[in-house]
Parts: structure tokens; C-alpha cells; sequence
């Protein structure tokens, strides 16, 4: 259905059936910029000569952010939207936790139908407790899917070579090195697709645990007999072995192809902590929010962009969602996070597409209140670190001057700040706050005749204070449900309508007026709990909807975050 929807309006704006450009999106898992010798960030980064080659014949970003963990980070990139909106927040975990909907629009389902759209590696946006989990890449509009679909079992051992593998549904043991199987299937799907365009998400296990020795020949390291003798040097050999296996499938597409691809190399968090090595803190590593365990390398190469720079603009890993439409020329109207990248393809050194950089892991998943919340934001070179306590709305707050203090070694809230300190704080606290301003959108509609309809509100949430609710663009004089139920704090009874786990709740029911819209206002009840979310949903009747009714995002309200 909503690959239909796509068609029909690539087909109404009049864009090309096919558009020139193939993208290639690369992967790596658990891999900062501390692992990539062309960052120049840590003394002994090891050895990644391809990777660097990369770099060299493209743009570097020097200031990607990701999430701290997995999951987060691969929703961001599959939907342009920050982990509070698709609730998405932490790993997920493989057996009934919460899940990427499918309903949700993805980076593959926005791409053209005339393009192939291969998924191959590791998933890792998916649980069980709705859909066929073995489906779900294919649920969320790629045509294939071939990897692991979650982590490799074990802490310290050899998943690599002893996995589950699933080809488009279909699981077997596979006995072939990970890294290895990953790049034969993606040069099988570049050769299975003919004169069309592609899309391939080739998402490496690599360098995530297990840590292991991988096969000699793809690496140049002398490496102990035991794994915890030198854990660093066995997670350098596999990235180096990711390495190799990137030069192998680079080098099987013809030099014609490439002349028409945009390769984009990315890590989706921080290296592991047991990885991590002087200068860099392995208390301040994968899972944290400090640098360590966010800024990752992004390179971009390829047709239509410079060759050999380096962009210091503040970029998400969302920003890959705009990126990607842009370059195969479509509209983006879903990733509400997102900022493309294409302006600095030419213009590499240009100011900062983005005034901030965002970054958060919480927990549980799902739309809160949460256990745990910990958000990070940054300017040009400050950074505002922002940890919730558990179980509770309150929190402490760490400032650093990044540009001074990229190891994050001096807090500069336990001193006076200094006004241009104080500029950017009181900033980044302003823009930090409007993130958690107590009406999150977050998504999951359904287009009608004029679009997806628009629901939003205002106020405070505050005891006895005014609060308005707006839906917009739906259509005219016509039967609206307006569906509410609840969360309450740790203890999830509700998710709303579309989204993701989700129970049928109750609905009053009013009418439109001759534009489409309903205006309701209202007083926030005194005394409302402040660890129960209401969700809100707009159902309308419209014959020129598929289904007969268009549907607005769903909004949840909550006081705090």
C-alpha cells in the first residue's frame, strides 16, 4: 500500500521513473573515529588503508553524531528521525521488546520503485512481538534481505563463523567468515540487478562483539592465542579485516558503475569499551553520550562530490535519510530530522547545514516515561550533556569546551562560565528544553486526499493552564475520531493507535469544519500524574482515502520528559 502511494506521487510531481544515481551505504558496527587512521584521533588507530583511500578520493566529516548504541542509530538512519519519535532508544533486545514499526516510512521506501533495494548484514531494529521478525527488513520496503538479523550470540568467541542467516525469510546455519559472507552477498546483488539503479544497505557485524581472531589473510596482525590477552588489537585486526573485505567489493564493481554511485561509509556509535585505548576513555566509550560513544566517522565519495576534503559541519546520523532522497531526487516529507548533505558534496567548507548536533539513549523502549535518559547537544564547539536519574524527572548537567577539551576532561559548569560560555549554554538549555517540550509528534499517519493529516498542540501541560489541540489538512465536513488512551510510568498499556504495540483505545467522535480542521480547547486537569502519557490520534472519514479514512500522527503528551 504504501509503495503504491509512493508511485503515485513520484508519478503527480512529475519526477523521473528512474533516477541516475546508485547509493551504496556502508555500515560498520561499533566502530569511532578512533579506528580510522585517515581521522588522525588516536596514536595506534590500526590499520585500515581502504577506508583512508576513501577518505582521500571524498569529503570527510569531521563531526558526525550517532546514538550511543545499535539500534537507535540504524532507526535514524532508516527513518530521519530521532530515537523519541520512532521510540527507538536503546538495544533491542530479540524477544518482546519494542520494535521499528513497519508502519513507519523508511530510507528504502521512499526510494523509487524503479530501483533495486537490497538489504544485506545486520538488522537490528526489530524484535517479536508483532510481525514475522524474519520479514521485517522486507516489511520496511527493501526488495531482499540477507544477514543476521539482531547480534551475534556470546561475549568473547567465534559467532562469526557459526550464525543463523536469513535469506528473505529463510534461515540457515551459515559456517562462512561474517565479514566475508557479507561482502559476497553484496556483490551478488549488484550483479543481480541488471541496467537499474540500486540502493544497497550493507550493514557489517564487524567490529561488534564477539571478539575474535579473523581469518590471516585479511589482516596484518600478529595476534595472542587467547582473545582477552589484547581485546584492542583483536578488534583492530577485525576492522582491518572489514577493511579488506571493502576493497574486495569495491573492487568487483565495474569502473562504470562506480562513476555512477555515491558510496557513504559510516559507523552507527562509539567504539566498544573494552576496544577503547589511551587517549580515548573507555568510560567514555560506546554507550555513553561523551564523545566516545557518538562521534563517528562519516565519508562520502563518489559522483558529483569533491574529492579530498574535509567538512567540519555538525551532522546526525539522521541527516543520511535527506541525503539519500536528495541524491536519488525525491521528496523527504517524513524525515523530520533530517538535514541533507548534498550542499556540501560541492561545497565541502561552507558553514554548518545545522546550528546543533543531537544525540540520546534511553530506556525502555517505547514512548516513555523512561528509567533512563541521557542527551547530548553541541554547537560549532560546545557541548551540553544532560543525564535523567532513574525513575525520576530530575537531572545533572556536564558543559565542555570541545574545540579546547575534545577528551571532555573539564567540566565547565563546576566553575564560573565565561559570557561566551554562558551564550552557548543558555542556547543549547533553550534548544535542549524545546526537544522536551511535553507534545512529541511522533509520526505514524496515513495520507488522505490532501495528504497526511496534521494533528499538534500547545501549552504547557501545566495544572489549571489553557491547552489547544489542532488537526489540520483533513478533509472537509466529515465524521472524525479522535482517539486517546494511556501509558503509565514503567508500566505500558498503551502506545497509541498505529504505532508500534498498541491496544484499541477510546474515541470521542466531532465533524470537521469547512476546512478540514478541528480546534479544541481545553484546561490541563490539576493533579494529572506526571508519570502518565496520554496519546491522541485523529481517524477521518475520506472517500478519496485508500481505506476509506485518513489518518493523523499520533501526539504524546507528558509532562517532562
Amino acid at each position: 500500500m504504501r509503495q503504491a502511494l509512493l508511485t503515485c506521487l513520484f508519478l503527480s510531481l512529475g519526477l523521473p521513473a528512474a533516477a541516475q544515481k546508485n547509493v551504496l551505504l556502508i555500515i560498520a558496527d561499533d566502530l569511532g573515529v578512533d579506528r580510522i587512521a585517515a581521522y588522525g584521533e588516536h596514536p595506534d588507530p590500526g590499520n585500515t588503508p581502504v577506508i583512508d583511500g576513501l577518505a582521500q578520493q571524498g569529503i570527510l566529516f569531521r563531526n558526525a553524531w550517532s546514538n550511543p548504541v545499535c539500534s537507535t542509530s540504524r532507526a535514524t538512519l532508516l527513518t530521519g528521525q530521532y530515537g523519541y519519535r520512532t521510540g527507538i532508544g536503546r538495544g533491542i533486545g530479540p524477544i518482546n521488546d519494542f520494535e521499528l514499526s513497519v508502519d513507519a516510512t523508511s530510507l528504502a521506501d521512499i526510494i523509487p520503485p524503479t530501483y533495486r533495494k537490497g538489504a544485506v548484514g545486520k538488522w537490528h531494529v526489530m524484535s517479536n512481538p508483532g510481525v514475522d521478525p524474519l520479514l521485517h527488513p522486507l516489511l520496511m520496503g527493501f526488495d531482499s534481505f540477507v544477514g543476521g538479523m539482531n547480534v551475534f550470540p556470546g561475549a568473547i568467541s567465534d559467532g562469526y563463523t557459526n550464525f543463523v542467516k536469513n535469506v528473505n525469510g529463510v534461515t540457515h546455519v551459515e559456517t562462512n567468515y561474517a565479514t566475508t559472507d557479507e561482502v559476497d552477498d553484496a556483490i551478488g546483488f549488484i550483479n543481480s540487478v541488471g541496467d537499474n539503479p540500486w540502493f544497497l544497505w550493507l550493514a557489517f557485524h564487524a567490529p561488534h562483539a564477539p571478539f575474535h581472531a579473523p581469518p590471516q589473510s585479511l589482516h596484518s596482525y600478529a595476534l595472542p592465542p587467547q582473545v582477552s590477552d589484547d581485546i584492542p588489537m583483536h578488534v583492530k585486526a577485525m576492522v582491518e579485516a572489514m577493511d579488506t573485505e571493502i576493497g574486495r567489493l569495491l573492487a568487483n564493481i565495474s569502473s562504470s558503475v562506480l562513476d555512477n554511485t555515491v558510496i557513504i561509509f559510516i559507523g552507527d556509535n562509539g567504539t566498544d569499551q573494552p576496544a577503547t585505548t589511551a587517549p580515548f576513555d573507555p568510560a567514555k566509550a560506546k554507550k555513553t553520550i561523551y564523545e566516545g560513544g557518538i562521534n563517528v566517522p562519516l565519508i562520502v565519495l563518489g559522483s558529483g562530490v569533491t574529492s579530498g576534503a574535509e567538512c567540519a559541519g555538525l551532522v546526525n546520523t539522521t541527516d543520511i535519510f535527506a541525503t539519500v532522497a536528495e541524491i536519488v531526487r525525491v521528496p523527504s516529507t517524513t524525515g523530520l530530522d533530517s538535514v541533507s548533505l548534498v550542499p556540501y558534496f560541492a561545497e565541502p567548507h561552507q558553514p554548518s547545514l545545522r546550528p546543533w548536533a543531537y544525540a540520546e539513549v534511553f530506556s525502555k523502549n517505547g514512548w516513555g516515561p523512561y528509567e533512563q535518559m541521557d542527551r547530548a547537544i553541541r554547537d560549532d564547539r560546545f557541548k551540553l550533556l544532560r543525564w535523567h536519574e532513574p525513575s525520576s524527572l530530575s537531572y545533572h548537567e556536564s558543559f565542555f569546551d570541545l574545540a579546547n577539551d575534545p577528551f571532555e576532561l573539564t567540566d565547565l559548569l563546576e566553575g564560573a562560565l565565561l559570557p561566551i560560555e554562558q551564550q552557548s549554554y543558555d542556547n543549547l538549555v533553550s534548544v535542549l528544553d524545546q526537544l522536551y517540550e511535553p507534545w512529541k509528534d511522533i509520526g505514524y499517519d496515513l495520507a488522505g486526499s490532501y495528504g497526511p493529516p496534521r494533528l499538534r498542540g500547545t501549552g504547557d501541560l501545566l495544572g489549571g493552564d489553557p491547552a489547544s489541540i489542532f488537526l489540520t489538512g483533513a478533509v472537509e465536513n466529515s465524521f472524525t475520531l479522535i482517539f486517546y488512551a494511556f501509558d503509565t510510568l514503567y508500566a505500558p498499556v498503551k502506545s497509541g493507535i498505529l504505532v508500534p504495540n498498541s491496544q484499541p483505545g477510546t474515541a470521542i467522535m466531532l465533524a470537521t469544519d469547512a476546512l478540514g480542521e478541528i480546534h479544541i480547547e481545553a484546561t490541563w486537569p490539576a493533579g494529572f500524574p506526571a508519570g502518565l502519557a496520554l496519546f491522541l490520534q485523529c481517524w477521518t472519514v475520506d472517500p478519496g482515502a485508500i481505506n476509506g479514512a485518513s489518518v493523523s500522527n499520533a501526539l504524546r503528551l507528558l509532562q517532562g520528559p
